[in-house]
């Protein structure tokens, strides 16, 4: 049995140098562009080994993704790794350093050995009775060659916004609806949405702001999907990028760029304290960043409550709010507002349009 244990706090090591960032990733998972995993040399696939499934590719193995935070530690989903906890040692691997999951010529595979996760006092495994904590760290039988990523410090909290852009990268389904899932990683935008968006969804049990992170496309094109589980979402900073969501669960059972996904927040609070204090144990370096900067927030607006009104009323307080356009499509009768592009309060691209229905049903 792979042996899982809980970690315990030690002081802190200093921070090692991160890559160059970018400021933004123009497209998305769903309805993506192809990617690098140069770029993006964190990422990984964490796959069943072929001694469990025999003769398959491991485009075929794979099942989730995760973020090398040490040469020797992997950052995933609670979720990915329970599954993994019921097995034996040389069932999992990890695959990194590779943009085709198939090109086994590139990068490296390795054996997952260890499965750590956070645990309540009396050694019970958090996850399975509070969803927020849906992280866990997977040890390796030896180091890979591949960046690590750090996750976003204290002293970077400011950047921690609504309306912050972020990247998420991942081999999960690019079509929304339908198991299509790539051989070659793909890359994609999001914003960090107001909690009230996703509290308003959810409701305090499966939303607590603390421990997680609402996103959403303002441009209303990008969601991550099935497969892109575990995997990292990260912000461009002055001093690199900077990991701030383990990715969780979505919010809806097709994958669109309308419904927010919730991602574990690692980048503050509790959960980074827990990432942190195991990556020490495990790995012996500190995994979280320092010094970064972004820049301001601009070119977005809120989408206000107009369902039921009118549309000149709608149109008001939509261009009240600081979105420019607004185009109404009417279906049958009645001038009054039916439905909305987005939920009320989600961050809105303000250049492009938005579409009300009115009439209808």
């Amino acid at each position: 049995m792979i042996i899982a244990t809980a970690v315990a706090l030690i002081s802190t090591l200093g921070p090692a140098g991160s890559a160059t960032a970018s400021p933004d990733a123009s497209a998305s998972i769903i309805n993506g562009n192809p990617a690098s995993i140069g770029d993006w040399p964190w990422q990984v696939a964490i796959a069943s080994s072929t001694s469990k499934r025999p003769g398959q590719s491991p485009f075929y193995r794979t099942f989730c993704g995760g973020s090398i935070v040490a040469p020797t530690v992997i950052l995933t989903a609670s979720h990915c790794a329970l599954d993994m906890y019921k097995g034996e040692v040389g069932d999992y691997t990890v695959i990194s350093g590779r943009t085709n999951l198939n090109n086994q010529a590139a990068g490296q595979e390795v054996f997952v050995t260890g499965i750590y996760f956070p645990r309540t006092s009396n050694g019970k495994i958090l996850y399975k009775t509070r969803q927020a904590w849906d992280v866990s760290l997977l040890t390796l039988e030896e180091p890979l060659a591949g960046q690590p990523v750090k996750l976003l410090g204290p002293d970077e909290h400011s950047i921690l916004k609504p309306g912050r852009r972020l990247i998420e990268t991942g081999w999960g389904s690019t079509i929304t609806g339908r198991d299509v899932y790539p051989k070659t990683l793909k890359m994609g935008g999001t914003n960090i949405q107001p909690p009230s968006v996703c509290h308003g969804l959810l409701g305090s049990r499966y939303f607590k702001p603390s421990l997680q992170v609402c996103l959403g496309d303002a441009k209303a094109n990008q969601a991550n999907c099935y497969g892109d589980s575990g995997g990292p979402a990260v912000v461009a900073t002055s001093a690199g990028y900077r990991q701030v969501g383990v990715t969780s669960f979505g919010t809806a059972d097709n994958c669109a760029g309308l419904i927010p996904n919730v991602d574990v927040l690692v980048g503050g609070g509790p959960v980074r304290d827990w990432i942190q204090a195991g990556v020490q144990v495990l790995g012996g370096v500190d995994p979280v960043g320092s010094g970064g900067t972004a820049g301001a927030i601009s070119g977005l607006c809120h989408m206000p409550g107009v369902r039921g009104l009118s549309i000149a009323r709608a149109r008001h307080l939509i261009k009240a709010s600081g979105c420019r356009k607004v185009r109404v499509i009417h279906r049958g009768r009645g001038n009054r507002v039916s439905r909305l592009p987005a939920l009320k309060g989600w961050l809105w691209d303000a250049s492009k349009p938005i579409r009300l229905l009115a009439g209808g049903r």
